[in-house]
């Protein structure tokens, strides 16, 4: 138990350092976002880079699709889909000022059957007073550190959401898995994508 407990003290202290490193990041390089889109994307790898499992989620947003894409086309939606969460985070902090909110880490829990599983919730509140809950499934790989691997945020779960998403461009496009990368970025990488993604989730619940 006291194990259990130290490993969980780790990783919330982990989760708010990494947190907190994105959100310091995002005002540093907020006008980066119009002005030089490429540094954009480099800085938010400094920040995102090993803190989530990007080629983990983009195969489950790709689905049933994932296998009958070929190995590159995968690789290029695992780029694709970076890009395009980076964009969502860059509309966000233009017109978001990240002295507006706090963010706390309120608990932290390891799954007992699946040590490699974890559970992060976390709180955004606005100086309104106003509290958001975000929760984070993490996972650790045999030879590295946890990642993110799914995000809910207010019970949407993101991962479903986007995978909701890429289905419809899946129909849309009769099948075609490399113009659904191709035009992934544009369709799903901005604010108004993301708030899409989320609606259809609370749609479908």
């Amino acid at each position: 138990m006291a194990t259990a407990q130290s490993e969980e003290e780790k990783l919330r202290e982990y989760v708010r350092e990494n947190s907190i490193r994105l959100v310091d990041q995002l005002n540093e390089i907020r006008e980066l976002y119009d002005s030089d889109r490429e540094a954009f994307y480099e800085a938010m790898d400094y920040a995102l880079g090993e803190f989530v499992a990007f080629r983990r989620v983009a195969a489950r947003i790709m689905g049933k699709y994932a296998r009958q894409a070929s190995p590159e086309e995968r690789d290029e939606f695992v780029r694709a889909f970076r890009r395009s969460l980076y964009d969502a985070y860059g509309g966000a902090a233009v017109s978001i000022d990240s002295t507006d909110f706090e963010l706390e880490v309120d608990s932290v829990k390891i799954n007992p059957r699946h040590e490699d599983r974890a559970t992060v919730n976390l709180s955004i509140i606005t100086n309104s007073g106003e509290r958001y809950g975000v929760a984070y499934s993490m996972y650790e790989p045999d030879d590295g550190k946890w990642q993110v691997e799914n995000v809910i945020v207010e019970g949407i779960n993101m991962g479903l959401a986007f995978r909701d998403r890429f289905e419809q461009e899946m129909q849309a496009a009769d099948g075609n898995v490399s113009t659904v990368i191709d035009e992934w970025s544009a369709d799903v990488g901005d604010i108004e994508g993301l708030e899409d993604a989320v609606e259809q989730e609370k749609n479908n619940g």
